[in-house]
């Protein structure tokens, strides 16, 4: 079973590394893209991935206050912030984040992130489709 993933960052170039990257970890699929916090909640609402790669600074809407927005939700999916500021690591976390990762980031790291995401988010994925038979 794949896990379903939204890439999040304000910087193509930035999308265009996780998606190459992203082609090399096993069991990942990429559903989506968004440049900004507002685009990110409506594709989540949207494409319903299982996790979401988050940038922290974007402009408008940030990755903190995102993932805050996330966390409220009953099933909300995991989140790996991918950023080049380590400052921010303890809200990432307060606000329920599964990894952080600082750019440049590594296939290894990110792989281990999924990994480790998929591992949470798997038995939600079971029970919703146990719910829906």
């Amino acid at each position: 079973m794949s896990l379903r993933v939204l890439i999040v960052d304000d910087e193509a170039p930035a999308r265009e590394r996780l998606r190459a990257l992203l082609t090399e970890v096993p069991d990942a699929e990429i559903v989506g893209e968004a440049a900004n916090g507002e685009q990110a909640l409506g594709q989540i609402d949207s494409l319903d991935p299982d996790i979401v790669l988050l940038d922290v600074r974007m402009p408008g809407i940030d990755g903190i206050e995102v993932a805050r927005r996330l966390a409220e939700a009953p099933a909300p999916p995991a989140v790996i912030f991918t950023t080049a500021f380590d400052e921010y690591a303890l809200a990432a976390f307060d606000a329920q984040a599964v990894s952080y990762l600082l750019k440049p980031i590594r296939r290894e790291k990110l792989a281990a992130a999924i990994a480790q995401a998929g591992r949470l988010t798997r038995p939600q994925l079971a029970q919703a489709a146990a719910a829906a038979r």
